[in-house]
């Protein structure tokens, strides 16, 4: 009986021992997003604006990169008329394609501003006008947008920063 026993159980862990290595048991890493950043100065817009204001703005894609969502603090002003992003690669010039005050939410903090909100494929605009999100999270990964925003004393600029990847938000499941 015994022997029948140490026989039962050598076969279970044979068996388990086959599951596991067969791959049954799966590690899988899902990507939820993707992470893009800018660090705004007067500095970065072309030709320079000499200004005491600076910023920072997050980006975050959601699974299947059907939002973007976004938060951006602004030091040093509170009357921000614009926050756009833009088609452009560092030191260049282009067009608008988001207006991230559209349908945002925009808190006027002391002596700065917050401003938070999602992007999806009907707010693009300019050359990216009825195409689908991902050609601007493809732009955003290739460093070809920067992020700018205006105020009343620089009706053109009074901030810019290059929006760079930071990586991805990922998940770990074991199945």
């Amino acid at each position: 009986m015994i022997l029948k026993n140490v026989t039962d159980t050598r076969l279970v862990l044979a068996i388990i021992t086959l599951v596991v290595i067969s791959g049954t048991t799966i590690i899988t890493t899902q990507v939820l997003g993707i992470k893009f950043a800018a660090t705004m100065s007067g500095d970065q817009l072309s030709p320079p604006t000499d200004t005491s204001v600076n910023g920072n703005a997050s980006f975050r894609t959601t699974t299947h990169d059907t939002v973007i969502k976004y938060k951006i603090k602004v030091a040093g002003s509170s009357d921000v008329t614009s926050a756009d992003i833009h088609m452009g690669k560092k030191g260049e010039n282009g067009e608008a394609v988001v207006d991230l005050l559209k349908d945002s939410k925009k808190n006027g903090i002391k002596l700065g501003t917050s401003i938070r909100g999602n992007i999806t494929s009907s707010d693009l605009k300019g050359p990216l006008k009825g195409k689908i999100l991902s050609e601007l999270i493809s732009a955003m990964r290739n460093g070809n947008t920067y992020v700018n925003i205006d105020t009343p004393y620089h009706e053109n600029g009074e901030i810019r920063g290059q929006i760079d990847l930071r990586g991805n938000i990922n998940s770990t499941k074991v199945k």
